[in-house]
């Protein structure tokens, strides 16, 4: 009896932990990490963060989030960007609906790259601050 209460003790516990970071990260159909706006926020927060939008200019212009650096994956930037990029650090990347950042999150896989994220619906899924 002591055993199988034990179980139920640690089901019990894994549950709530579980469905806590499956509500926080998703992955892609690339089978790349996404985060929901918050807490892709909260990673921002995180130091040595490098958070890279990979837009065109134009939609950086438009509204970006703040420390966001453009490469624009859609005129190569990104892809020449790459091999000037460290692998140890960790990176963000968002785009407008998220299909560019999961392109070029599956390039810096492809690369070596350990600690990639993006934002789950690129900045239309967006909750925080937008720089004009």
């Amino acid at each position: 009896m002591g055993v199988l209460q034990h179980k139920k003790t640690n089901w019990f516990w894994a549950l709530p932990v579980f469905l806590l970071l499956a509500g926080c990260a998703v992955t892609s159909s690339a089978g790349n990490k996404m985060l929901r706006s918050n807490a892709f926020q909260k990673q921002m927060q995180q130091p040595g963060i490098v958070l890279l939008d990979v837009r065109t200019p134009e939609e950086y212009a438009a509204g970006h989030l703040p420390n966001a650096v453009l490469y624009d994956f859609n005129a190569g930037a990104f892809q020449q960007a790459l091999p000037t990029l460290d692998s140890n650090k960790t990176y963000l990347l968002y785009c407008r609906s998220a299909k560019r950042s999961d392109k070029a999150a599956s390039l810096m896989k492809a690369a070596g790259f350990k600690q990639v994220l993006q934002l789950k619906n690129g900045i239309q899924g967006w909750k925080g601050e937008v720089i004009q």
